[in-house]
Parts: structure tokens; sequence; C-alpha cells
């Protein structure tokens, strides 16, 4: 039908379609690219609080366990305690899981 009008017509209206198709697109692509971001953001939040909940459950640990072996009740390790400490099978297990070797666990007790 525009044909019998004129050609002109045609032409601007082929071009009407295609910045319509491309502003679209263009919209769409926009809103798959922020919800992107958003989720990245997402996912590394989630990975920073779940480091920050496995840092206070090792302290949590670390701290019974230390509790456990001052046998005095004085809140202090002595070197006996800290001895018996490195014998101590949850100790080494706790040292394993943060790669943490009994000699470095005696060397940081003598700092």
């Amino acid at each position: 039908p525009l044909t019998k009008i004129h050609a002109v017509w045609v032409l601007l209206f082929v071009l009407y379609i295609a910045f319509s198709y491309f502003a679209v697109l263009n919209v769409v692509t926009g809103v798959f690219c922020q919800t992107a971001i958003e989720s990245a953001i997402k996912d590394q939040e989630e990975v920073l609080q779940a480091q920050e909940n496995s840092r206070q459950v090792y302290i949590a640990q670390l701290t019974e366990l230390f509790q456990d072996v001052d046998s005095d009740g004085s809140g202090e390790l002595t070197i006996d305690e800290f001895e018996d400490l490195l014998q101590d099978e949850r100790l080494q297990k706790y040292c394993a899981s943060l790669d943490i070797t009994i000699d470095d666990a005696w060397a940081l007790f003598k700092l």
C-alpha cells in the first residue's frame, strides 16, 4: 500500500521499524546487564559474609579450646599448659584445617 503513495514512505517506514527494533533490543540488553551486575555484587557480599561467619566460628572454637586447656583458670596459658594443648587432637585437627603445623603454633606461642 505505501508503494502506491511513494517509495520514500516505504523507506521511512522501514527505517522506523529498524530504529524501534534496535531501541527495544537496547533496553533488553540494558536490563540484562544491570541484573547481571547486581547479581555479581550480591554474590560478592555473600562470600564476604560467609568468610566472616567462618572466622567467628574459628575464633569461638579456638577460645573454647584454650579455655579447656587453661587448668588453673587464670585466663592465660603457661608453657606447660600449651605443651599439653599441642598434644590435644582437637588442636592438631584445628591447625590442619588452617594449614598450620604444630611447629608453627609453637613458634607463634613463643613470640
